[in-house]
């Protein structure tokens, strides 16, 4: 399993390979989000060409919990690639499950040109709602919880 981000221009890519977790996802987020080249609002562009579905469905439960509110980071748009319907419907389940990008439209693609094609339009209609993002209000806050991930703090015992 394997993913990682990269950005080029103003298209914020996630490569993921293999099987994939809401862990893995959310922590190559995190990541990603972090370095120095990443300028909101970013398009996001996720390609899942090489991504095997896990046929155990994670449960949200089992995995922690993870939130990610970083909607006014990204635009409106976001595309996925992936080869087959099982992986898109994971990743887009697993992506919707652990950030604030409910109503997000996602489209689906099987093609990496033609989704960075739809992420790349220059017609005015459609550029129309990432004009009202606004680059200052980007303040990604990516919340785990402390019991699964084991950072919570120990408590003494009363004396």
């Amino acid at each position: 399993m394997s993913v990682k981000s990269n950005i080029k221009g103003d298209i914020f890519t996630l490569i993921v390979e293999g099987t994939f977790s809401i862990r893995v996802l959310f922590d190559a987020l995190q990541q990603g989000m972090g370095v120095s080249d990443f300028k909101a609002p970013m398009r996001a562009l996720i390609d899942a060409r090489n991504a095997v579905a896990d046929s155990s469905c994670e449960r949200v439960e089992d995995s922690g919990r993870f939130y990610a509110e970083i909607s006014q980071c990204f635009t409106p748009g976001w595309a996925i690639v992936a080869n087959s319907d099982s992986v898109l419907f994971d990743m887009a389940r697993m992506i919707c499950t652990f950030t604030d990008l409910r109503g997000v439209e996602m489209r689906a693609y099987s093609d990496i040109d033609e989704a960075k094609s739809r992420l790349t339009w220059n017609n005015t209609f459609q550029q129309d709602p990432f004009c009202f993002v606004q680059t200052t209000d980007c303040r990604p806050n990516f919340i785990r919880s402390p019991d699964k991930d084991r950072t919570k703090t120990p408590k003494t015992a009363k004396r």
